[in-house]
């Protein structure tokens, strides 16, 4: 009940913690209550701080959110390595959290190196539909549901973006999308260093063409499997 009444009271009583002691994070709103507790509160994401052998010079960060994935990894780089400063590149379609995104970076102080991209991955190019839940942002999908709005959402080509770079951390949390954006793009996974991805539900045959696709870029499994909300949490390195 007291998680409950809070998300409804975020936006006029808000908690607010300090990252490292120096990097405020504003829990304002119940997507930023969500969010944390998906990332911040799960012992999945918090093996980056033993997983990194050296410094990320690129993070890419597929289905970006609130930001806090990447304000994880740059707070485990900065423990685990100092002050340096990774290049963060942060991907999100829904135009709801764009701001949100924007206000959790500039007020923390965190990712210093980072840049924005609104768009859809998956496919290489065109156009789709993107339907957003007037009730959580962090629900989208291309799949329409129950009190869910339209928002047009342009695909953005990842090898324009990332330039033939070797990209150290690729997260993945596309709401579906990954099984397309795994088969599209064999360069790009062929210049990922570590990967952690959210697999969610589908035919057996789907996720097998998925497993495949990562075997041959020459990523493999490390860990275990983490069943998570009706979703896997998977994380693979260069072997």
């Amino acid at each position: 009940m007291r998680s409950f009444l809070y998300r409804r009271l975020a936006r006029f009583i808000t908690c607010e913690v300090k990252l490292l002691g120096d990097h405020p994070l504003a829990i304002d709103n119940k997507f930023q209550v969500n969010s944390l507790q998906d990332v911040f509160c799960h012992p999945f994401y918090w093996q980056l701080y033993t997983w990194l052998e050296k410094p990320p010079r690129l993070v890419v960060d597929l289905g970006a959110h609130c930001g806090h994935f990447s304000m994880l990894a740059d707070v485990c780089v900065q423990v685990r390595f100092g002050k340096v400063q990774p290049e963060y590149l942060l991907v999100e379609p829904n135009p709801n959290l764009i701001p949100v995104i924007q206000r959790n970076l500039s007020k923390s102080g965190l990712c210093i190196r980072h840049r924005l991209q609104p768009g859809l991955v998956g496919a290489r190019n065109g156009n789709a539909t993107l339907w957003v839940s007037s009730s959580n942002y962090l629900s989208a999908s291309l799949q329409p549901g129950p009190s869910t709005k339209a928002v047009a959402a342009s695909y953005i080509d990842l090898d324009q973006l990332v330039g033939d770079r070797p990209i150290d951390l690729l997260k993945v949390d596309i709401e579906g999308a990954e099984f397309e954006l795994i088969a599209n793009y064999p360069e790009l996974l062929g210049r990922v260093q570590k990967l952690m991805i959210e697999i969610h539900s589908a035919p057996d045959a789907s996720k097998n063409n998925l497993l495949a696709s990562l075997a041959r870029a020459g990523l493999q499994r490390v860990g275990q499997v983490v069943e998570h909300s009706g979703y896997e949490l998977a994380s693979y390195q260069r072997a």
